[in-house]
């Protein structure tokens, strides 16, 4: 079951990265897109945590519990972020 979230945490973190590098570009690309630069630096702070998090929790480093725990964390945090800097 661990590793089954992991794995879905990893696939998060990826699709995060995809999302933080396509709003780094659509804001090197269109003037009126500048607000989405932080954003793009949030998910990709983000998704490098959720990544490093799983791979301790994988290895044994931090109990899986709590490394499950936190990478969670990580997407939320990442997703309202995000979402808070792109609709402002």
């Amino acid at each position: 079951m661990q590793s089954r979230l992991l794995r879905i945490l990893i696939i998060l973190a990826g699709v995060m990265g995809a999302d933080g590098i396509i709003l780094a570009a659509a804001s090197a690309h269109q003037g009126d897109a500048a607000r989405l630069a932080p954003a793009s630096s949030m998910l990709l702070f983000h998704a490098a945590a959720v990544l490093a998090v799983a791979a301790l929790a994988e290895r044994g480093i931090i109990h899986a519990r709590i490394g499950i725990a936190s990478a969670f964390g990580f997407v939320l945090a990442a997703a309202l972020f995000a979402g808070d800097l792109t609709l402002r």
